[in-house]
């Protein structure tokens, strides 16, 4: 979009202004520090809406109440001011829009005096995204539940090299630092370069909605399917107590179907229930069984303690042995053994203390070799502990079943006849059964799957016409291409020229190709090259977005003191009327550099003028200030003289 600020404008509460006025192409701002210079991104993106201010407190935020900025779209000009942010509008702009430039000559402060802020989140933003073209609404929700749209805070990313990020080896772009932020500018650049329309935010919506649905029904369906399963079991139980009361035996392993069929189908309880009943025998067995199940438990507990003691043990012992080998470690000496009275050299002994030193070497090598033996016991660990899970397990399902059987002892020891304790399973069973035949299952549910997955199907097909991945892969083939030839105008490593830079819009990774192998930009070393990485890029992405008829994003760019790489202590404007005497050839290469980085910037935009008909505007705020480049230069500041306050 030919998109470029015009005017950066600062009001006093009396009315007086302080301005830097712009124009397409290079527009370069130098002088000294402090004075102002960096300020002008903070001022630019708090006119563009940013939720915060990061204009440096002081001179500049004690002097103006209001920030203001002019863009120029084609032939229309957007006035945005924004009021400061300890005001009570700091939430509310400034906000119209002029077809001629006649409201220039002058612009002051009586320019507003007929106007009222109005919100900027409902009112100023969504019209100012009007005039960019950026109006497609994305009515899916965010992280918090509220439905949000396209926005032009997602572009400033690709607006702005500050100071601290034009030469970072660990970050390319401003706000990248909040995930969050970083995601929306991704999703959303199909979005702001106008490859697609309301129609594809719609579908894209449909299909998130759909995935969610079908995701949340096959949970659903997860989850009905173990909920019969406890069903199933909570039926099987008093039927089982049923039939050992009355002395009948059920089978195993019965399934669904044939549990309901025998609940359906219950032998009826016998006149002589009390004589035919074998309750105590049942207990019994289960009380039989739920010991040969302790046993086992106590038997797998104890093989979980000894193997947990033998590995104590056994790291102990290896740290043993290696105290052992560490406190026999002594120096030989290379002294003869004498006689201390005579002097006389006696060799047995010698010959005593090599046999126990050979001895010692072949024990500690040994003791080495046994430290070093290990057996994994993990897996039979892991065996074990769910052997012991089940043992639990089946204590506690047979421990319940003893229970309800004593119970029902319990009502005959209290008079209540066995018949009628008979009669109450029986009742129990049939509401059971009524629980599972009434419980919704896979059958009855409204949504149908299989439709559902038809109908993502078709919506993937619909988003597959407008050949997204088709528009990625040329964008990212032109500014890769675009980035290596501006790359080699560079100072960048000589070693690397023959590699090629990579860059990805569907992730926003960066990286260089180099003899097949990708080298991340904080696996480079140099500033040089740090600064030449950004550099590429970001005038590669300028250059794109001018070639997309349809982009929504401003084509200007503000470049934050790229010569630092170069002149990192520099206070003083750089030129050669104040070179120092004793800088000889490392400043003349520097400053040699320094100006191939403006060469660099004006041939990228005089390509762009040539090939698409306008010049996207880039803002350079330099201390270097060449005599080649007088004719770019908007302003010249000093801390003694002129300056933004």
């Amino acid at each position: 979009m030919n998109a470029y600020i015009k005017k950066i404008a600062l009001f006093s509460k009396d009315g007086e202004m302080r301005e830097v006025s712009l124009d397409d192409g290079l527009n370069i701002i130098t002088g000294d520090s402090k004075t102002g210079k960096s300020a002008l991104i903070e001022i630019v993106d708090y006119c563009l809406f940013s939720s915060r201010s990061t204009i440096p407190v002081g001179k500049i935020t004690d002097f103006a109440t209001l920030f203001c900025i002019i863009i120029k779209i084609s032939n229309k000009y957007l006035v945005i001011a924004r009021p400061h942010w300890d005001s009570k509008d700091h939430s509310k702009a400034y906000f119209s829009f002029e077809v001629n430039d006649s409201f220039l000559s002058p612009f002051t402060f009586k320019y507003f005096s007929n106007k009222l802020p109005k919100s900027i989140k409902s009112d100023v933003q969504p019209e100012v995204e009007q005039h960019l073209g950026l109006a497609v609404l994305d009515q899916r929700e965010n992280n918090y539940g509220n439905s949000k749209k396209a926005t032009m805070r997602s572009f400033v990313s690709l607006l702005f090299q500050h100071q601290n990020l034009i030469a970072n080896k660990h970050s390319l772009f401003y706000r990248f630092d909040d995930y969050r932020k970083r995601e929306d500018v991704i999703k959303e650049m199909p979005i702001l370069l106008g490859w697609v329309n309301s129609e594809y935010t719609d579908l894209k919506r449909q299909l998130e909605v759909k995935e969610q649905e079908l995701k949340k029904e096959l949970r659903l369906q997860e989850s009905m399917k173990l909920k019969k399963t406890d069903l199933i079991e909570k039926l099987r139980v008093p039927i089982k107590q049923y039939y050992n009361a009355i002395g009948y035996i059920l089978e195993d392993n019965l399934s669904f179907l044939e549990l309901k069929r025998v609940a359906k189908n219950l032998p009826e309880v016998p006149k002589t229930a009390e004589e035919d009943s074998d309750i105590k025998n049942q207990i019994s067995s289960l009380k039989k069984k739920r010991s040969e199940y302790s046993n086992e438990l106590s038997e797998v507990n104890s093989l979980i303690e000894q193997i947990n003691d033998n590995n104590s043990e056994a790291y102990s012992y290896s740290n043993m042995l290696s105290r052992i080998v560490l406190t026999n470690d002594f120096p030989e000496s290379k002294d003869n053994i004498e006689c201390p009275v005579c002097h006389h050299k006696v060799s047995e002994v010698e010959e005593t203390i090599k046999t126990i030193k050979t001895s010692r070497e072949n024990l500690i090598s040994e003791l080495k070799n046994v430290g070093k033996y290990k057996n994994d016991s993990s897996e039979h660990i892991n065996q074990l502990i769910e052997k012991r899970d089940l043992c639990k397990k089946n204590i506690k399902l047979i421990s319940a079943e003893i229970t309800n059987l004593e119970k029902v002892t319990q009502s005959v020891i209290k008079e209540q006849s066995l018949r009628e304790t008979l009669m109450f399973l029986r009742g129990r069973i049939e509401v059971t059964l009524e629980q599972i035949l009434d419980a919704p299952t896979l059958a009855q549910s409204p949504i149908d799957i299989q439709e559902l997955k038809i109908e993502i199907d078709q919506l993937k097909d619909k988003l597959k016409g407008y050949d997204l991945k088709a528009k990625i892969e040329s964008a990212n083939t032109f500014i890769n291409n675009r980035m290596t030839e501006i790359s080699r105008k560079l100072d960048f490593e000589e070693e690397l020229q023959s590699g090629e830079m990579r860059f990805d819009l569907t992730t926003f990774d960066f990286y260089y190709l180099y003899k097949g192998k990708p080298i991340r930009l904080s696996e480079m070393g140099s500033g040089a090259n740090w600064l030449a990485c950004h550099l590429s890029l970001f005038l590669s992405l300028l250059h794109f977005i001018c070639k997309e008829k349809e982009s929504c994003i401003p084509s200007f760019l503000f470049i934050d003191q790229p010569s630092q790489v170069y002149f990192p202590k520099v206070t003083k404007v750089i030129s050669n009327d104040n070179q120092e005497e004793d800088d000889g050839e490392s400043y003349d290469e520097n400053i040699k550099q320094v100006k191939n980085i403006f060469k660099v910037i004006l041939e990228e935009i005089l390509i762009i003028k040539k090939q698409y008909g306008f010049s996207p505007q880039i803002v350079v705020m330099e201390h270097a200030d060449e005599p080649e480049f007088y004719q770019y230069v908007k302003e010249r500041w000093a801390n003694n003289g002129k300056k933004l306050i």
